[in-house]
């Protein structure tokens, strides 16, 4: 009797064990890409702006296409009275399963516009266009992580420039001190100590989310690349770092 039990309590854990196994290796089976996915490539023009997209994807079961793969933007725009904005850029990057990873190379020279109108004696009113912002790149290279910028970084778009001093770690949390700096385009400022600097703090936080209380709540959240030169949505987003604030001392 105690060697039948033996045996049946034998039997009944090796066909636990071979239905987790099984189990087990559907759900990696699930996580593997497909070696047999059809990579394709789709160049879009956007007739309107003259920009040209192409990108790599594939299609998933449901027939939506998934970006994965090398992705380009490039346009460039001539400064006129109809446009706000002008100039050139040209953004190479690679998806991975809709996100951005690797190495996002920006290159770029463009202007935003606004009218500007003056009144000149003896001639009358005289209206023109004058830049407000400019977005001027030289092989800017960002490191990207799940779109999320990873690393330490330091450069400046538009009239932004983004600091971190420290390092973002593997769930894209910054751990050290960022800070965002605003250009001052103006010496009219309510803060004395801005004047005659280029750039003053907008945001400043000290991470550390190992030791924290909250998360920070920043009022920009992505890097802002300015005016994609298309009228189709947005592909390229990338973000700063999640900002989870260390225990200020008393």
């Amino acid at each position: 009797m105690t060697s039948s039990r033996i045996i049946l309590i034998s039997i009944f854990t090796l066909a636990i064990a071979t239905f987790e196994n099984v189990d087990g290796d559907k759900g990696r089976q699930k996580d593997k890409p497909d070696p047999g996915r059809k990579i394709l490539v789709e160049e879009f023009k956007d007739r309107n702006t003259g920009c040209v997209i192409t990108y790599e994807y594939y299609k998933n079961p449901e027939g939506e296409k998934i970006l994965h793969g090398k992705y380009k933007r490039q346009w460039s725009i001539s400064q006129n009275d109809r446009s706000s904005w002008s100039g050139r850029e040209q953004i190479t990057a690679t998806f991975v399963e809709n996100r951005l990873n690797g190495v996002v190379t920006i290159n770029c020279e463009k202007y935003k516009w606004k009218r500007k109108s003056e009144y000149i004696k003896g001639k009358g009113r005289k209206v023109s266009m004058v830049p407000v912002e400019s977005y001027l790149a030289n092989n800017l290279k960002l490191v990207v992580k799940n779109d999320t910028l990873a690393g330490s970084f330091n450069f400046e778009l538009g009239n932004l420039r983004y600091e971190a001093q420290g390092k973002v770690n593997e769930a894209g949390e910054m751990q050290g001190k960022y800070v965002l700096y605003r250009r001052n385009t103006t010496e009219d400022t309510k803060n004395a100590r801005n004047i005659g600097q280029n750039w003053v703090v907008e945001e400043e936080y000290l991470c550390d989310p190992e030791y924290t209380y909250k998360d920070a709540i920043p009022n920009i959240t992505e890097v802002n690349l300015g005016y994609p030169g298309t009228s189709r949505s947005e592909q390229i987003r990338i973000k700063i770092p999640r900002l989870r604030l260390s225990i200020a001392p008393k």
